[in-house]
This record gives structure tokens, sequence and C-alpha cells, in this order.
């Protein structure tokens, strides 16, 4: 152990006392800054609401499933025909009679009459009405209702996944201020011993260097706790984001780190909830679409598809005649036209169409055994995590019992130091084993929470409210 002398020890608390007041600036500076902001007060249950109302990448994804959700709700639209109208007016730059030679052979006396400028033009328009059909298109419909259903389960998963974060990070939240909160316990305790020490040094009872003691002990505790409260803030400022709160809102939780520590049948877990996983959900619902998908191309192969077309083609040949004459237009060439089409190559076993079924294929396969392994690191993750619960709930009963075997020697130890029976070093030792204990109990606990949250994400099921 290195021994300090007395103007050592007179340095050492000078700069303790320098790093405490830049600290303390610190926070009085972001205390003026926050002054202003708005105050709100949260349990548990009204966060996790705020961040699934608020929650920017959420609402992303609601954004996404709407889309998708559009997409299901107009996919009979594919059987909307298709409809094209135009309209064209012409000029021609050289116009002539066919039958004119044939006239002046019949009557030698038959001359043209003068061409006029109207003679040059002709309206014309169009309007054609085609539809495509095809087996496919039903499988086709299918698809894109499996594609919004497969879109409802990402969703699903990004409101747990948001959900788990908000809890983990409340009960974070609470740690920190139950931490800071017996950190300035055993401050207020270190300056009562401190005051009393000054006395006792003042009256002569106890020499400097127990004074001196006293007094970097009180001074040493100083800039963790303005560390702490600092990394509070800035933690709550996460929180406050994470909710999708205005920036600077003061956030003040009102919670407890209390669980109620149930135990959990692993094989039950596993056989009531491993079917309703949201990831196991996704991946069976991926390998159905893949199939939707091969059906459709199967059809899209192996049925003709019949393309139905009516067209119009009315013409007005004289541009002056009255236009709202039916009597003034002719259509010549419109037509009502059905087609049966099959594409005789794509039919071939290494066409670029039958190799994309090949594709599929594969595809499924890869997701199949990926469901069969996601299976099994799933019912191992609940059994880890009902295991982790298990050895926690025994850890947090022992450092309980630790808790209260160090509250006495504590006791103990101060009626002793202030018998002068004592040590002060001794004391000290007791005083942080004794915060090193209530620590160990509350990071525990909350070990606990977390690990039962993650539980509870791992069987898509909420198995026991946390009590508070």
């Amino acid at each position: 152990m290195t021994h300090h002398s007395l103007p050592d020890r007179r340095r050492m608390i000078g700069r303790s006392g320098f790093r405490v007041a830049i600290a303390s600036i610190a926070v009085l500076f972001f205390g003026v800054v926050h002054s202003t902001a708005e105050k709100r007060v949260l349990t548990i249950d009204e966060a996790v609401t705020l961040a699934l109302e608020n929650n920017i990448q959420l609402a992303s994804q609601a954004i996404d499933l709407r889309m998708k959700k559009a997409d299901a709700d107009f996919a009979w639209n594919v059987f909307i025909p298709s409809v094209q109208a135009t309209g064209t007016l012409a000029r021609t730059n050289n116009v002539s009679n066919p039958m004119a030679s044939l006239m002046q052979v019949v009557n030698p006396l038959y001359t043209e009459p003068e061409l006029t400028e109207q003679d040059h033009w002709t309206a014309m328009g169009g309007l054609t009405v085609s539809l495509n059909l095809n087996a496919a298109l039903i499988e086709g419909l299918r698809a894109t209702r499996q594609g919004y259903e497969a879109g409802i389960l990402t969703w699903e998963q990004a409101r747990q996944q948001t959900t788990q974060n908000v809890k983990k990070s409340f009960y974070g939240i609470l740690v920190q201020e139950e931490s800071l909160k017996l950190a300035r316990e055993k401050l207020a305790t270190s300056e009562e011993r401190l005051r009393q020490t000054g006395i006792n040094y003042r009256n002569g009872l106890v020499p400097e260097l127990a004074y001196l003691q006293t007094q970097l002990a009180v001074e040493t505790q100083k800039p963790a706790i303005q560390e702490a409260e600092l990394n509070l803030a800035q933690q709550k400022s996460m929180f406050a984001f994470l909710l999708n709160l205005p920036a600077g809102t003061d956030i003040e939780l009102s919670g407890e780190i209390h669980p109620t520590l149930v135990q959990h049948n692993a094989d039950d877990l596993v056989k009531k909830h491993l079917g309703s996983r949201l990831d196991l959900a996704l991946l069976s619902k991926n390998i159905a679409l893949l199939q939707t998908q091969k059906r459709a191309q199967l059809l899209q192969l192996y049925t003709p598809s019949l393309a139905l077309s009516q067209s119009f083609s009315p013409r007005i040949s004289a541009i002056d005649d009255p236009w709202f004459n039916p009597d003034s237009w002719t259509d010549s060439s419109g037509a009502f036209s059905l087609t049966l089409a099959w594409n005789l190559t794509n039919m071939l076993p290494f066409s670029q169409a039958a190799r994309g079924i090949d594709d599929i294929n594969d595809n499924r396969i890869k997701l199949e055994l990926a469901l069969t392994q996601s299976a099994y690191a799933a019912e191992l993750e609940i059994r880890n995590l009902v295991r982790k619960l298990d050895k926690s709930r025994s850890s947090i009963q022992a450092m309980e019992m630790n808790v209260s075997i160090a509250e006495k020697a504590w006791k103990l130890s101060e009626a002793g130091y202030r018998a002068g029976t004592i040590e002060y070093l001794d004391l000290k030792d007791a005083e942080n084993t004794l915060m090193q204990a209530r620590l160990g109990v509350l990071a525990e606990k909350y070990t606990w929470l977390s690990t039962s949250f993650d539980l509870e994400a791992a069987v898509n099921s909420v198995l026991e409210p946390i009590q508070e």
C-alpha cells in the first residue's frame, strides 16, 4: 500500500475538489438549458403506448404495410381492360381521285372539280379496348394477399421489438436512478461522518490524518455522482427520442424494480408457444408465397393466354361535314379480335422461364431449411432463457440475504468506529461491501426483468405482469 504524506493528501483533495467544481458547473449549465423543458411523468404502459404510436421507425414500416394493403385490396384491377382513345387531324399533300381516269373513259367530257383546302383535311378517331387473360392471374392475386400478410408479420415483429426496447430502457433508467440514490445516500453518510470527525479533530480527539481521510472519502465520491447524473440525463434524452417526444422533455419515470419471481416450465412454454413465434410464422408465410409464385409460373408456361380486343376507327372524309352527325363518319377498319397465344419456347426445360421455376424451388428448399434451423434455435432460446431466469431468481434470493448481512456488519462497524474500536479503513470496507451488495441485487433484478422481456418475445406472449 502506498503511503502519502500530509501535503500530498492535501494536493489530492485539492485536485479532487477542482474536478468536482468542473462537473458541478457542467451539471448547472445542463440544468439551466433544460430548466424550461416540459416535464412528463410516465408509467411503463404509457411509455410503451407512446412508442407504438410515435416511433419514427414504426411509422415508416406502417407506411410500407399500408402500401401492401392497398396492393392487396386492389389486386383485382388486373381484370380491368386497357382502354386507349386517340384522335387525329391529318392534311394530305396530294389529293387525287383514283376513279378519275375511268370516269374520263366513260365520259370524255368529265373534268375533275377544282380542289379546295377542305379537300386536303381528314379527321380520324380511335378507341381500343383490350384485355389479356391467363390462369396465372388467379395465383397472382393470391400472391399479393400473401405478401400483405407477410407484411403484417414484419410489422408485428417491429412492434414487438420496439416494446421490448422500451421496457428494457425504462427499467434500465430506474436502475440508474436507484444506483444514483444509493450513491447519494452514501455521500450523505460520509458528509455526516466528516462533520463529526471535524468536531472531534478540533477538540483534539482524533488526529489530522483521520480527518483528512474522511474528507478525501467525501470529495472522491462527488465526481462519480456528477458523472452518474450526466449519464442519467443522457439516457433520459435517448428514451425521449425513442418515444419521439419533443427534444428537451424532462422525463420522470413512475415505477419500481420489484419483479415477481415466478417460475416457468420450459417444456410447457415450448409446447404451447413455439408455433406462435413471429419469425417462424414469417418464414412459413414466405414459403407459401414461393409456392404460389411457382404455381403462377407453371400456369404462365403451360396454359395459353387469351387476348381480347375491340377497336373502333371512325373517319370523316369531308372536313366541312357536320361532325356531330353520325352519317358523316365511317368506320372501315374497326374490329373485334380474340387471340389465343401460347409461348412454346418457355416450355423448353432449359429456357429462361423454366430456369426461373428451378430457382423458386431452390429458394423454397433454402427457406424450409432455415425454418427447421430457426425452430430448433427458438426452442433452445426458450430453454436457455428459462434457465437464466432460474439462475437469476436464485441469485436475487442469495444477494438479498447478503444485503441483510452487509447491513448488519456495517451498523456494527459504524458503532465500533464511533467507539474507537474500529479503524476507519475497516468501516469504509464495510460501507463499500454494503454498497456493492445493494447494487448487486439491483443489477440482478434488472437482469431478471430483461430476461423476462426476452422470454416474452421468444414465446410471443405476455407471461407474467411486472409488479409495481
